[in-house]
């Protein structure tokens, strides 16, 4: 990367440049709420870390929606959210942790020594998607697989295939909920998605949670 690199820039403004980037994948852009309620910061001071990234050329505002990254801020979010998702599949696949916990532990190796991380990722026949079946930067990802269960019909059985973004109220709220697991979306409303989990469970998920989950048609053999 030509002019920036992880290490010239803190841990914490990283922390923003990662949450602007789940955000996005999740959301299309990242508003100053979501940033300050996922980081656990007053909103005023959001905006003032917002501005200084704008100043650095790491992120553009977006009338009305937020902000989105740059190309330059992109590249330092993906090296470290690339860490990440290696160090969460280690934990999950190799540790037996579940997606929830192996999102937070996951934290503390994002900055360990590349050489560190790469090892781990080559030990493990490099995976192309974390335990969130989520892309993992710096492969060649494919078309997003699945529709939003905010877009899918009443009525019907789906199977998960993803949960994006990795953000923090999603992930306490789908913690019972597995890749592959099936469920039934009973009801569909712009607010809320009930859905009924395979334990026969009815579940409620706000919007901005359901929007978070990926599902695909169950396959009739």
């Amino acid at each position: 990367m030509v002019g920036l690199k992880v290490s010239d820039v803190g841990i914490r403004v990283e922390d923003y440049l990662t949450t602007i980037y789940r955000l996005q994948e999740v959301y299309g852009h990242a508003k100053t709420t979501n940033i300050s309620r996922e980081l656990n910061v007053r909103p005023a001071t959001v905006s003032k870390v917002i501005n200084y990234l704008k100043r650095k050329g790491l992120v553009d505002r977006v009338k009305y929606r937020g902000v989105t990254l740059t190309g330059k801020g992109r590249e330092v979010a993906e090296e470290v959210v690339r860490r990440h998702r290696i160090a969460e599949t280690f934990l999950a696949v190799f540790l037996g942790f579940d997606i929830y916990e192996a999102h937070l532990y996951a934290h503390h190796f994002e900055h360990l020594p590349k050489e560190v991380i790469e090892r781990i990722y080559e030990r493990m026949s490099r995976p192309t998607t974390c335990p969130h079946g989520n892309y993992i930067p710096g492969v060649m990802a494919g078309a997003t697989v699945g529709v939003k269960l905010t877009e899918v019909d009443e009525g019907r059985q789906y199977v998960v295939v993803r949960i994006a973004g990795e953000l923090i109220k999603p992930l306490k709220m789908l913690r019972g909920l597995a890749l592959n697991s099936l469920i039934r979306v009973v009801e569909r409303t712009p607010f809320y998605t009930v859905v009924e989990l395979g334990s026969g469970e009815l579940v409620e998920l706000p919007s901005d949670v359901a929007e978070t989950v990926y599902v695909s048609n169950v396959r009739s053999d």
